[in-house]
């Protein structure tokens, strides 16, 4: 009977010790998560600091990156003040209603990541992929996230500004791939990364413009171009600096939403086409904003057939998006299918508060919706519910 007892208290040690169930674990970093949102939406960074590791944030950060030792002291001494500054100019601003909403989360055996996304003006979405791991002590950490404004973890950014605080000759040509620079080309870039620095476009492009083309090709220096663009709000400047930065960044799908929302700016809607599908194809997160954009997309450059595809991928993704259901709604009135937009219009009347008579239909500046106001299917459909 004692030896009984002693294996049913080992037994009972061993459950205790052992791994929590892949649906616990999920729940329980999931509401730690959640507490992380609320301060993110909040912008209050001293809410969220416990969550970040100093040491594996650095060291993130400093990477294989030539950094001057100066500049290392600097951000060391300054750690906080400056992770938090960053931090802040990586999500929308507080005065806006763009709030993160939490659309997938994935935790397991102490591992994870949470994807937030947020809604901007002009039907526009910013998704943060948040890294996530436990402590030994069981409490959430978020290890990095990828920013698809940017293209590009918040530490590689990070990095990237401490690489220009202090460009010297010796750092400047290690950023660069080519052997054949010389010196005088190694003084023009490194007074290029000080303008790019000091934010002073004018100065930037004086410099740039006398760079070679294989110059302008290095990857950070396409980079810094095109944002140099934008804070000049330059918008011929924005056009050439894009294509140069498109073309250096190609095939790094990472980058192929921020070059298809760039492209949309100035209104190159073919350009922008294969750029967000393929980001699409790469991002790997369940969720319907970002097929219902490329339905819209789709339809806007005469892609009937890919505009209804993306749509009810979206509206299946994510049925409470209400935005998918427009696209469906959009892209099966233009395709004449009358009697297939009445499901997209009978959940925007029934979930989302939306009546649709015939008279807003033709107040809508969308052609098609004219011609589902005057078609059979539409009249037996409203009649039905009037």
């Amino acid at each position: 009977m004692k030896k009984a007892k002693q294996i049913a208290v080992v037994v009972v040690l061993m459950i205790l010790a052992a791994p929590l169930p892949a649906a616990e674990d999920d729940a329980k970093a999931r509401g730690q998560f959640q507490e992380i949102l609320d301060a993110i939406n909040e912008h209050s960074f001293d809410a969220m600091k416990p969550a970040i590791d100093k040491t594996d944030l650095r060291n993130r950060v400093y990477g294989s990156r030539a950094i001057e030792n100066d500049v290392r002291q600097s951000f060391d001494a300054n750690f906080w003040e400056m992770l938090e500054a960053a931090f802040l100019e990586n999500i929308p601003n507080p005065g806006s209603d763009a709030r993160g909403q939490l659309v997938q989360f994935e935790f397991q055996n102490g591992k994870g990541q949470a994807v937030i996304r947020y809604r901007l003006p002009k039907y526009q979405f910013v998704y943060h992929v948040f890294e996530l791991r436990h402590d030994k002590r069981g409490r959430l950490k978020i290890v990095d996230w990828f920013d698809t404004s940017r293209g590009q973890t918040f530490t590689i950014g990070l990095g990237e500004q401490l690489l220009i605080a202090m460009p010297s000759k010796a750092t400047t040509r290690k950023l660069l791939t080519s052997a054949n620079v010389g010196n005088q080309q190694l003084f023009q870039v490194t007074e290029l990364l000080k303008a790019a620095r000091d934010r002073q476009p004018p100065r930037f492009f004086e410099i740039y413009d006398d760079l070679d083309e294989p110059l302008r090709r290095q990857r950070l220096i396409a980079k810094f171009a095109v944002n140099m663009a934008i804070l000049a709000r330059d918008a011929d400047r924005f056009v050439t600096t894009l294509d140069t930065f498109a073309a250096v960044y190609s095939g790094d799908k990472d980058f192929a939403l921020f070059i298809a929302e760039s492209y949309l700016q100035v209104q190159y809607y073919e350009k922008s086409f294969p750029y967000f599908e393929a980001f699409h194809g790469n991002f790997g997160v369940r969720e319907g904003a970002l097929p219902a954009r490329l339905s819209a997309l789709a339809l806007a450059i005469g892609r009937p057939e890919d505009a209804q595809k993306y749509a009810l991928e979206a509206t299946t993704r994510e049925p409470t998006l209400k935005l998918g259901w427009w696209s469906l709604l959009r892209a099966r009135a233009a395709d004449g299918d009358f009697k297939g937009s009445i499901d997209a219009l009978t959940q925007l009347e029934d979930n989302f508060d939306e009546r649709l008579d015939a008279a807003k239909l033709k107040r809508d500046r969308f052609r098609a919706f004219s011609k589902l106001a005057d078609s059979p299917e539409f009249k037996e459909w409203r009649d039905g519910r009037d």
